[in-house]
């Protein structure tokens, strides 16, 4: 055999863009530590530190948004030159975007628009992965993963995970379809690639029924969930109806969920007795993997602050709010430059509650729950109402099932306009009965809101279809009739 037909020899060098030869990851890891290195060093870093670090990638950031169309044409419309933007103090003079200018850009310059520039001129000379948001406000957007981008999506969720005790040998089960959506990806790859922990990749009730979920789950030993609060208060009915068991059986070790505005821990202490183990928040958005998590110590989300940096504007001003206030999150992605993101307003509304060391040694700031998103929210009679809002009113009362809907219509009467919100509240079938409910959600619902709305009782499961319950994607929690055409 001669050397060159040897396994190793010049004929067996690839030129394929192969995952593993496309990044330096001794470099990788030196720049974003893997979950136990990360949970001691980084994590741990003073503030001033933290924010040295902040600042040198947000300048790097900002040499490739100049050399971005999306940024440079938009930069030099509000005004500025290459090197007006020196450290981090002067992000507050860049524009801010949503994912609405993104959709346009696309649509101007499809597939992919502009904002992805960079990625396209290395298609076919790198791994390149296309995920699509939620489509929350329309239709879903794409957006290219190069792979920095892709080991960081699954590396950040698992450093929450690790702080959050998950360890190596441990099962993981992730009822989240591995589809265009980054979700079920995003945590499969942070449990397989970085922990050592399995993951049983079941997908939605959709892909394999609850009843089956749970089987698994009992069958090979899941301790370990991921997945969304209402979905977990369904597979706990199912295991009890249908399996005569109780999830509680499992001795599950925690479960990772994304809880929205429960405020005053109605639906955390719901889904811990259903389940009988700690329930840690998330926030998370489609280019930025995890953005916030929990700790054990359940005292605010910790922002992951190396790879994402994080401001809360006001709803109308854009300007910063002072602390404790809330307004929109505005995440700048520290280590993505397929697409770069900076200064994108995710609509999502938030407050900044810590700043001070976390009892679990951190100092990365801390915002509060995720308030509802911005977009859907409505103005009734001079108050700001955000339909997620409700949650903890609908939770108040166990008669209900916890879901809800709100119908905004419009009426006019004697030339003056009026707005009405109307919540259709789920009640349980098991109900001793509905006496003195509604009159109590409206007391509640008023008092939490603000502004007096009305309640309609409705039948347990009569939702499903119209708020999009139990299946893939998020719960609809708005239907907005006020400028709909009859």
């Amino acid at each position: 055999m001669s050397v060159d037909d040897s396994p190793g020899g010049a004929e067996q060098v690839s030129q394929l863009p192969i995952l593993h030869n496309s990044l330096d990851w001794s470099e990788l890891f030196a720049k974003y530590p893997v979950p136990d290195v990360f949970e001691r060093t980084v994590y741990r870093w003073s503030p001033d530190r933290i924010r040295r670090l902040q600042s040198e990638r947000f300048l790097e950031l900002i040499e490739l948004g100049w050399q971005n169309p999306f940024y440079s044409r938009r930069w030099s419309e509000a005004g500025l030159k290459p090197g007006d933007v020196r450290h981090l103090d002067d992000i507050v003079h860049l524009p801010i975007f949503t994912s609405e200018d993104i959709k346009n850009d696309q649509l101007e310059n499809p597939p992919f628009g502009l904002i992805h520039t960079g990625a396209m001129a290395l298609r076919g000379k790198v791994p390149l992965k296309v995920h699509t948001s939620g489509g929350t406000t329309g239709k879903p957007r794409p957006t290219l993963y190069g792979p920095l981008e892709w080991e960081l999506n699954g590396l950040s969720f698992a450093r929450g995970t690790y702080i959050q005790g998950g360890r190596p040998g441990d099962i993981h089960q992730i009822p989240s379809t591995n589809s265009l959506a980054n979700f079920g990806w995003c945590v499969y790859k942070a449990s397989h690639d970085y922990l050592g922990i399995i993951p049983l990749t079941t997908g939605s009730g959709v892909v394999t029924p609850s009843r089956r979920q749970l089987e698994i789950a009992f069958d090979w030993g899941t301790n370990i969930w991921t997945c969304f609060p209402e979905y977990l208060t369904q597979l706990a009915k199912v295991a009890r109806d249908e399996l005569g068991r109780d999830v509680r059986e499992l001795n599950t070790k925690f479960i990772q969920s994304f809880l929205g505005p429960d405020t005053d821990n109605t639906l955390r202490d719901q889904l811990e007795a259903l389940w009988g183990c700690p329930v840690y928040d998330h926030y998370g958005a489609h280019e930025q993997g995890l953005g916030a998590f929990e700790c054990q110590y359940k005292a605010g989300l910790h922002f992951m602050e190396d790879t994402c940096y994080f401001e809360v504007l006001d709803l109308e001003t854009r300007r910063p709010v002072p602390k404790g206030q809330s307004g929109n999150l505005v995440v700048t992605i520290l280590f993505r430059s397929i697409p770069p993101i900076i200064r994108m307003n995710v609509q999502d509304v938030g407050r900044i509650l810590y700043e001070e060391q976390c009892e679990c040694g951190s100092y990365f700031r801390r915002m509060d729950k995720f308030l509802g998103r911005s977009d859907s929210m409505v103005k009734l009679r001079g108050t700001n109402v955000f339909p997620m809002a409700c949650l903890p009113g609908v939770k108040s009362d166990n008669r209900t099932t916890g879901e809800w809907i709100c119908v905004v219509d419009r009426s006019q009467k004697d030339g003056v306009l009026r707005d009405e919100m109307t919540v259709r509240i789920e009640v349980r079938k098991d109900a001793p009965s509905r006496e003195g409910l509604q009159a109590h959600l409206e007391r509640r619902l008023h008092s939490d809101l603000g502004v007096r709305v009305l309640v309609e009782l409705v039948d347990e499961g009569s939702l499903a279809e119209i708020a999009n319950l139990g299946r893939e994607g998020k719960p609809r929690r708005l239907i907005d009739r006020r400028f709909v055409k009859t």
